[in-house]
């Protein structure tokens, strides 16, 4: 009896080759996907539209009492509001504006720009940026032109209560007031201090918003919303701890623009302090954009002298008391140096 044996049957290569070259396809195709899908994109460089405060000082608080009532929501001692430098309320010399953090208020640092008014003999204004210190929903309907909008009208209202202006501001209302003195509106500000400026995150996971699908990936990542439970009560009533994740889309494609501006147009005076263990922001990029900032009269310094967890929100009763003291005679005496107009 005979016994055949059979070739395996093999695959004719072209097919092998048509299966390859459908693979390359596919590939090339999702990547073409993922770079021509959407960005977060910061938008207009011009603020949101907004009534404009009364430039008669008598008329300045029920002004703001009256803005502020629209919002049914707002946490104690968080609202706008000026502290004035005496009963009479009358313009002072120099005057104080403080500008708070991404999901922050004016609580958090306080109550530096209280004592460094006090020092100054100046009226301090305290803004309330869009979204914040309301419900945590709200966080989420604010966008970064709303913020814009809110630092210019603090400082017109600044301007307004004091010959001089010093806009203190922390973390992302540094960045805020970045923006402010590449704006025409920065010349009504006579210097800045800043207080951990966000020029990019410590997490550069961060950065992927601003990225292809940016939006969508953080929304996988983190879900709807994001946050952590506060330390205590004080804390919960100064910050936001839960808010919409959509909420850091605006806050991250303002700090890309920033952080990519031409800063050598940044000639006000700007002190800034910050940590080099911050655990919120990158302390090289603070270094890097310093290092860009154009004014003839800018200073940098560490702060040493802060216990704060994290080394992000250096001064303040609520989380690191023992700075203020430093931290305002710091401020106080580079503001007190500076020269006057004219000099």
């Amino acid at each position: 009896m005979m016994h055949r044996t059979f070739a395996p049957h093999k695959p004719p290569r072209r097919l092998g080759s048509r299966i390859a070259l459908g693979l390359v396809i596919v590939l090339v195709l999702a990547v073409v996907v993922f770079f021509m899908g959407p960005r977060n994109t910061f938008g207009s460089n011009t603020p949101a539209q907004r009534t404009l405060p009364p430039q008669s000082i008598g008329a300045l608080d029920d002004w703001l009492t009256t803005s502020e009532a629209a919002y049914t929501d707002i946490k104690p001692g968080t609202a706008k509001g000026i502290v004035w430098a005496t009963a009479a309320k009358t313009r002072t010399p120099w005057s104080v504006v403080y500008i708070h953090g991404f999901s922050a208020s004016r609580l958090e640092t306080a109550p530096v720009a209280d004592l460094v008014a006090k020092e100054l003999g100046a009226n301090a204004f305290y803004t309330r940026l869009a979204g914040h210190g309301r419900a945590g929903t709200a966080m989420g309907e604010a966008s970064a032109q709303d913020w814009m909008a809110d630092a210019i009208e603090a400082v017109r209202i600044g301007k307004t209560l004091g010959e001089r202006v010093l806009v203190i501001s922390c973390s992302t209302g540094s960045t805020l007031a970045t923006w402010l003195a590449l704006s025409p509106e920065g010349s009504l500000v006579a210097a800045h201090a800043f207080i951990s400026p966000n020029f990019g995150p410590k997490d550069k996971r961060s950065e992927l918003i601003n990225g292809h699908w940016g939006q969508q990936i953080a929304l996988a990542l983190e879900g709807e919303n994001r946050g952590g439970q506060p330390e205590n009560a004080r804390e919960a009533n100064a910050w936001t701890t839960r808010y919409p994740t959509r909420a850091l889309f605006p806050m991250m494609a303002l700090v890309k623009s920033v952080r990519e501006s031409d800063l050598s147009f940044f000639q006000t005076p700007v002190l800034v302090l910050y940590s080099e263990q911050d655990q919120t922001v990158d302390p090289q990029e603070t270094l890097s954009a310093f290092s860009r900032i154009g004014s003839p009269l800018k200073s940098i310094e560490v702060v040493n002298y802060s216990k704060s967890k994290g080394q992000h929100v250096l001064a303040g009763d609520i989380k690191a008391p023992e700075a203020v003291a430093p931290m305002v005679d710091t401020i106080v005496k580079w503001a007190q140096s500076l020269p006057k107009p004219g000099t």
